[in-house]
């Protein structure tokens, strides 16, 4: 068998050398042709002839065993790749290299057999659509939480449910009944949409929206109305934005989020799938997240009476596909757990501990989400132990300051730290896209709210027992 040469013809082969796009071809055997400098230049390898008539296998394994890949299952990845090729597929993928350079790649098989991969810089690009869409949904967030602010302790709720819309439109993205209605773009905008659901409260009066006795009829009636006036509010802000999936379905769900599959809802009366995807989704994360969160009228649920009564309203509140996904979410997120919140972690305050449960809860799901290899979820986990970590050291801080704490500073500036290091670490995995979180930084988590709480947090017992 003749030596595979590189691209034949001088003149031809210094034309791929001048272009900005990197080349690699691949014969019908799967053995390395040759390659361009662009391509030799965004991979870091050196020789125009390197691995030429070798195996494509032994290129990736290379890459691979040099940390190119940013892979879960690394020696999964070289299979995988190439089975995609042996069924003659085309791939396109965009990711991002240790060096934080994003390439976009394309491999198509040719028709005489063979692939040609080509490489596209698209580091820039890709840093203006991150921009755009963090910017898009902290447009959002600051939206629902002016709403929300009102009736919960913090505006994370928002962030959970949007998380929990995500995850379980994800797991119901595998059920027939859905093929063809849930794809990865759907969840993505589906998440960012839910954090709208409730945007209608803004128009609702604190009388009602506060009040810890059990509302009038006429009182549920004008509550029921923050559906229709959220609704309102987003088709103003679409008619300025113009094209908006998000938007769209933000619509859906603020408008249905509390129709009920029976038929028995509000605000139109709608049973089945005549509800909107999205409404029935957000319907169950919504009231999960509601029952298991503070209220000025209730105290939290624990989760397994939030689930029995999820379950009870399975078939009659909600759709009963959705149920099982949802539940199914739950449990898993249930099945990781990196430090158990105890009696010797109390700092004698119920509201505090509360908060320091909920913060050591948040970690337990990021290493949960993380060991399902969910980026999507880890993304949002980590906006909200930003979000939430912000909101409990400034209600702590105040707590402090109101009952004389000596080293309110000392305190403040541990928070700042670990307040910049969390936020600095959701730049990083934002930029580096499906970069696993490793065990470091899920320990570091872990052991400095560990640290924090039985260590710094103790020290201010006395001050702040008795105080809320």
């Amino acid at each position: 068998m003749d030596t595979p040469q590189l691209w034949t013809g001088c003149d031809f082969a210094e034309s791929l050398d001048i272009i900005d796009q990197g080349l690699l071809w691949l014969d019908s055997g799967l053995r390395v042709r040759g390659h361009n400098l662009a391509y030799r230049r965004m991979l870091d390898i050196e020789g125009e002839r390197a691995f030429v008539g070798r195996p494509y296998r032994e290129l990736l394994q290379f890459l691979l065993d040099r940390g190119e890949f940013f892979a879960a299952r690394p020696a999964r990845l070289v299979a995988e790749r190439l089975e995609s090729m042996a069924r003659r597929e085309t791939l396109r993928i965009e990711r991002v290299r240790p060096n934080g350079m994003a390439l976009a790649i394309t491999a198509a098989p040719l028709p005489a057999g063979g692939y040609i991969y080509t490489y596209l810089d698209v580091t820039r690009e890709r840093a203006a659509r991150e921009a755009q869409r963090r910017n898009a949904k902290a447009t959002v967030v600051a939206m629902a939480n002016f709403a929300e602010h009102r009736d919960t302790d913090t505006g994370v709720h928002v962030l959970r449910v949007a998380r929990l819309v995500g995850q379980t439109a994800r797991k119901l993205m595998a059920r027939p009944r859905f093929a063809g209605q849930i794809d990865e773009e759907f969840i993505e905008h589906l998440a960012t949409a839910s954090i709208l659901h409730d945007v209608g409260k803004i128009a609702t009066p604190d009388r009602i929206l506060l009040k810890a006795d059990a509302l009038t009829a006429e009182e549920r009636e004008i509550i029921k109305q923050h559906t229709i006036d959220g609704a309102q509010l987003l088709k103003q802000a679409k008619l300025t934005m113009g094209q908006s999936r998000y938007l769209d379905l933000g619509i859906e769900v603020a408008l249905h989020h509390h129709e009920w599959f029976d038929g028995g809802g509000y605000p139109h009366g709608l049973a089945g799938d005549a509800i909107p995807l999205a409404g029935r989704i957000c319907a169950v994360a919504d009231v999960f997240d509601a029952l298991t969160s503070r209220r000025p009228y209730k105290q939290p649920w624990e989760t397994a009476r939030a689930l029995e009564l999820i379950h009870a309203q399975s078939g009659s509140q909600f759709d009963p596909d959705v149920v099982t996904a949802f539940v199914d979410v739950i449990r898993e997120r249930e099945s990781v757990c990196l430090v158990r919140w105890s009696d010797a972690l109390s700092v004698g305050n119920p509201h505090i501990d509360e908060q320091h449960g909920i913060l050591l809860d948040t970690i337990n799901q990021l290493a949960s989400a993380e060991s399902l290899h969910n980026h999507h979820a880890v993304a949002m986990i980590i906006d909200e132990l930003a979000s939430y970590a912000v909101f409990h050291f400034d209600y702590e801080e105040k707590l402090m300051a109101r009952s004389g704490y000596p080293h309110l500073e000392e305190h403040r500036v541990i928070h700042q730290v670990f307040v910049k290091w969390v936020a600095d670490f959701r730049d990083e995995y934002a930029t580096y896209g499906k970069r696993p979180l490793g065990e470091s930084v899920l320990s570091f988590l872990r052991d400095w709210l560990s640290h924090h709480i039985l260590g710094e947090d103790q020290r201010y017992r006395e001050y702040i027992r008795d105080s809320g």
